[in-house]
């Protein structure tokens, strides 16, 4: 691999990083915006169907993993 090959490779890598990063900080809002909308009921009902496939975490909506993902990657959550 020549040296303008590595630095286009690295660059599509860093551009894909930062597209992933913004799509998660999206998804990060719009979770947050459902919440809002949700009756208490409904919320229970988010964690049970979290729970049975097995993407439940430390709360309904796994908010602090997302957010911990978001810094790392050198977003803001």
């Amino acid at each position: 691999m020549t040296p303008d090959q590595a630095a286009i490779r690295q660059a599509v890598a860093a551009n894909t990083q930062s597209e992933l990063v913004r799509e998660l900080q999206a998804a990060h809002l719009i979770i947050r915006n459902m919440l809002g909308l949700l009756s208490v009921s409904q919320k229970a009902v988010l964690a049970q169907r979290n729970a049975r496939d097995d993407v439940d975490g430390e709360g309904i909506t796994r908010a602090h993993e997302r957010e911990a993902v978001i810094k790392r990657a050198g977003g803001v959550a």
